[in-house]
């Protein structure tokens, strides 16, 4: 096990994209962690909304931002290369059949996606019948979500070819070259596609899977528990931002995610009503998604555990 964490852990720098980070002046007892993104997109603006406004700093915590692969986060996190990774489906499938791991906070209990299309190639969505779906990973939440995007516009799924792309830009030029015939976005890549001749198909399914939060080993769980206490409290404060600033959430939106005001503004306004205030998800939630993602069941609690989010809101309502 451990030879294959290492061969994971290598392969995890090799083909990690980009790094982002943003330097903070912290001082001697400021613990520094890494988070891992699968892409720059407004479903993490509660981390970036953290970041611009000094919560992490002031929870004592420098906050370093890696972008890479979905499927590669949960194994940077068991080799201790990341603290956090905040890819859903992947990592909540990897911990259902056994990774040592857990759900620790959700961001986004549905996530917001288009079906996008260019209209001088695809007229109706029928036409996709036979084409090729450019997602980020083959089974992961956008790909999920893209088949039921199809199954609601009564176009079968298993009719349309899931092409392994890459993060949102890769997917826009994948689709604007015809190398696919439709891709599955989330805000802001479907305006901006919308921008450059592209049209939407079809629109957010009536159940959408959770596009972002926090997973951490148990180890991380069971021997530092304080840096897993910071890295909540500081989600939520900035969740709490979010919801009572409205104007300065659209301009940290629109500085950290290439994007124009507009278009941040209307992911605000769609987009981030789905954030889970709590951070938390019920327990019917979890099963829920463990029968839809997972090929097996395993008990609740070594699944999730949600007393760090529970303990942190009870501590922000006593400060009140």
């Amino acid at each position: 096990m451990r030879n294959i964490l290492n061969y994971y852990g290598l392969t995890f720098w090799l083909l990690t994209i980009a790094l982002l980070s943003w330097p903070t002046d912290g001082d001697a007892q400021t613990q520094k962690i890494r988070i891992s993104l699968s892409s720059r997109s407004n479903t993490n603006t509660t981390y970036y909304v953290a970041q611009a406004r000094g919560i992490f700093k002031d929870e004592g915590l420098e906050v370093e931002f890696i972008q890479v692969n979905p499927r590669l986060g949960a194994m940077a996190v068991l080799n201790g290369d990341v603290t956090f990774t905040t890819s859903f489906v992947s990592t909540f499938r990897g911990v259902v059949q056994g990774l040592p791991m857990k759900t620790v906070f959700v961001l986004l209990k549905k996530g917001i996606y288009h079906l996008m299309v260019r209209p001088d190639i695809i007229k109706d969505v029928q036409e996709l019948k036979g084409k090729k779906l450019g997602v980020t990973a083959v089974n992961g939440g956008d790909h999920i979500i893209g088949r039921e995007l199809l199954r609601m516009k009564g176009v079968d799924p298993n009719l349309v070819q899931a092409i392994a792309v890459g993060e949102p830009s890769l997917r826009a030029q994948a689709v604007l070259t015809n190398l696919v015939q439709a891709v599955s976005v989330s805000p802001p890549h479907d305006l901006m596609l919308q921008q450059q001749g592209l049209k939407a198909v079809s629109g957010p399914p009536e159940i959408g899977v959770p596009s972002s939060g926090l997973f951490a080993s148990d180890r991380l769980i069971k021997e530092n528990p304080q840096i897993l206490r910071r890295t909540i409290r500081a989600a939520l404060k900035a969740n709490k931002f979010i919801d009572a600033n409205r104007e300065e959430t659209i301009r940290i939106m629109a500085k950290l995610v290439p994007q124009s005001l507009e278009t941040a503004a209307r992911s605000y306004d769609v987009e981030l009503k789905q954030l889970a205030r709590d951070g938390q998800m019920t327990d019917a939630e979890i099963e829920f998604q463990m029968d839809r993602l997972a090929e097996k069941r395993r008990p609740l609690d070594e699944v999730r555990d949600f007393s760090f989010a529970r303990a942190a809101l009870k501590e922000l309502e006593s400060t009140r």
